[in-house]
């Protein structure tokens, strides 16, 4: 059974389910955090909501020692690529979401050594 879960957004890419899987999630992870870090700004307390997909994320992507270090770098990272994301234009969105998969391609790559 093949899940086609967002892969239209992704169309120039020839990829695995499991990676579309991981882009689809990562997508919604930013816009998530998007949407977060804006109503923070405006006045909004947010430490109540939080759209947690970081352990999917990673768990997919491979990373089977997830420390704290890891975790800052992470939640770091997804705050620095959602300030990029633009919520009118999908193709943007697109695009940061495959730079964040890579990003964490290379940190997998690294923390294997």
């Amino acid at each position: 059974m093949k899940i086609d879960l967002d892969t239209q957004i992704f169309p120039q890419f020839k990829l695995s389910t499991h990676q579309d899987l991981i882009l689809y999630l990562i997508k919604n992870e930013l816009l998530g955090t998007r949407f977060i870090n804006q109503l923070g700004t405006v006045g909004f307390d947010t430490s109540f909501f939080s759209v947690e997909l970081g352990t999917a994320i990673l768990s997919l992507m491979g990373f089977k020692n997830r420390t704290d270090a890891l975790w800052e770098w992470y939640h770091n990272t997804v705050d620095r690529y959602a300030a990029k994301v633009c919520l009118e234009d999908y193709a943007t969105t697109r695009a940061v979401s495959f730079d964040f998969y890579i990003a964490l391609r290379i940190k997998l790559h690294t923390e294997q050594g």
